[in-house]
């Protein structure tokens, strides 16, 4: 497990499938992962059967479940997609799963853990992201956890009735280690 401020980095397990299917299919949620259809509790169970088995080298990502570190509530889950161990690079993925969470610091505190795993365990050089560019809240979080605005992707999302365009964000090992040099944890700060 890994540790922030606020939240633990755990393994998934089989047995989080009601807890992630309790806010999965909420609109409000789903608009900004990019697919707004609901997902069945079959498929949901397919994808956490291969969750739960990845390996980063091995499978090129990483899905981690997220925590109240006071109180174990589930709060929802964070990835690495195409990991490269050429590149050094991945990318990152997070979802706060119940609205009612939004605002309350559990995403920036889940950002700076998984890069701290990033660049302190996995070794990563660059971590970057894409994001929706009308989702505000999410960028001022990946923001105060050391990403940065890398560029724009035009038009790269049709959602609810309308094109809209993707924020590409980035961090690097050098920014990152500005915060957190080797020797610190995002909890101990």
């Amino acid at each position: 497990m890994y540790y922030g401020a606020m939240v633990k980095l755990r393994a998934l397990e089989m047995e989080d499938l009601d807890l992630i299917l309790k806010h999965w299919n909420n609109l409000e949620l789903r608009q900004f992962l990019a697919t707004a259809w609901p997902m069945s509790k079959n498929a949901e169970r397919k994808w956490l059967e291969r969750a739960t088995t990845m390996d980063p080298w091995r499978d090129g990502g990483i899905v981690l479940a997220v925590e109240d570190k006071k109180t174990n509530e589930f709060l929802g889950t964070v990835s690495f997609f195409d990991i490269s161990k050429q590149h050094q690079k991945a990318e990152f993925g997070i979802a706060i799963h119940n609205p009612e969470n939004y605002g309350k610091g559990y995403g920036t505190d889940t950002t700076r853990v998984m890069l701290w795993a990033a660049f302190h365990i996995l070794g990563l050089n660059t971590v970057f992201l894409i994001t929706l560019e009308s989702n505000k809240r999410a960028q001022r979080a990946y923001e105060k956890a050391g990403f940065k605005h890398a560029g724009v992707l035009r038009q790269g999302a049709y959602m609810l009735g309308k094109f809209h365009d993707f924020v590409i964000m980035d961090v690097t090992k050098k920014d990152f280690f500005e915060m957190y040099p080797p020797g610190t944890e995002v909890g101990q700060q």
